[in-house]
């Protein structure tokens, strides 16, 4: 009896606890995903690690685009340094009114013989195959270029075809001697490098050049030194007038009857553009400019290049694009 009672007791005593342990048991609580203030904190965090990184992204970005703005550059020195130990003379930035641009005479030098062939530097630029014209040459594309505009023309002076654009120009001297009007542009000696050929050395007869054109210089002409004088430079496109040929600058590089597409100028009253929009009205200011931000890229006649500060003061820059005023320019 006294074993039984016992064990009697210990059933109670067991059935007890775990009535106890039932009553005050908690479950564990799992959460089934994040409050409203908790997602709100999460967003501001993801928010501001977005805006600190993303300028840090673009500078990046815009620095490799620099970068392969001046080995763009450089190749186009190395072509200019090619042509003249082959020819004696700098390619014209045209040969006559309407006719090809330099870029045309340096392709054999950029490994671009396949698209020189099917060009014609004898015959007017409106003459030539109209599929070809369309035809880029990467090294003259600015990278940052694709950012803004196409590379092709949407519009050509005298409803000429449309071609490839360009983002670098030929130095065709300070605004202290360049011509006024159309003519003298053949006739008249200016200070340039890249500029149009010379009338009496490319007579045009029936839309034909006797020859394939020559330009007026040779290394030898530009006295101030190759390392003191521009050969090339980015060249300032108006965001009105992007792609637009017919004074506006933009329009085909190839084309010599808009002679803006493929030179600017530079010097007093003619400084670097500082913005996109400097400028409303076509044809006024054939100035060098740039699509990185207060920094303009040149070749120099040495094959070196260097990035000037939209800054420039005009003085600097008409030496610089003169290539015989007789002084010198300290640019480190």
């Amino acid at each position: 009896m006294l074993s039984t009672g016992f064990n009697e007791y210990q059933r109670e005593t067991i059935m007890c606890k775990r009535q106890q342990a039932m009553i005050f048991h908690i479950p564990n609580r799992v959460s089934a995903g994040f409050t409203l203030v908790e997602l709100l904190v999460v967003v501001a965090i993801i928010g501001i690690l977005v805006g600190m990184i993303f300028p840090a992204v673009q500078a990046v970005r815009e620095s490799a685009r620099k970068t392969q703005c001046m080995n763009n550059l450089r190749q186009l020195g190395l072509a200019f340094h090619n042509y003249e130990g082959a020819t004696s003379l700098i390619p014209p930035s045209r040969a006559a009114d309407e006719f090809l641009t330099w870029p045309v005479y340096l392709m054999p030098f950029m490994e671009q013989n396949n698209l020189a062939d099917l060009m014609d530097l004898r015959r007017p630029y409106f003459m030539q195959d109209a599929a070809v014209i369309q035809n880029e040459v990467p090294i003259l594309i600015c990278p940052s270029r694709s950012l803004r505009f196409s590379n092709v023309s949407i519009e050509e002076s005298k409803n000429g075809p449309v071609g490839a654009c360009g983002d670098y120009a030929g130095n065709a001297g300070s605004s202290a001697y360049f011509p006024g009007d159309l003519w003298s542009m053949f006739e008249a000696e200016v200070d340039g490098v890249i500029n149009s050929g010379l009338a009496v050395d490319n007579p045009v007869e029936n839309w034909l050049l006797p020859h394939q054109g020559r330009g007026r210089y040779r290394f030898a002409d530009v006295s101030d030194g190759l390392s003191q004088t521009f050969f090339v430079g980015e060249k300032y496109v108006n965001v009105y007038g992007a792609q637009k040929g017919g004074g506006w600058g933009d329009g085909s590089i190839y084309n010599g009857d808009d002679p803006e597409c493929a030179m600017r100028i530079g010097g007093f009253g003619m400084g670097l553009a500082r913005s996109e929009d400097f400028v409303l009205s076509p044809g006024e200011f054939p100035i060098f400019g740039s699509p990185h931000w207060g920094l303009v890229h040149f070749l120099m006649g040495d094959g070196s290049v260097r990035g000037f500060s939209t800054s420039l003061d005009e003085e600097t820059l008409y030496r610089l694009c003169s290539r015989n005023d007789g002084s010198f320019v300290q640019l480190d």
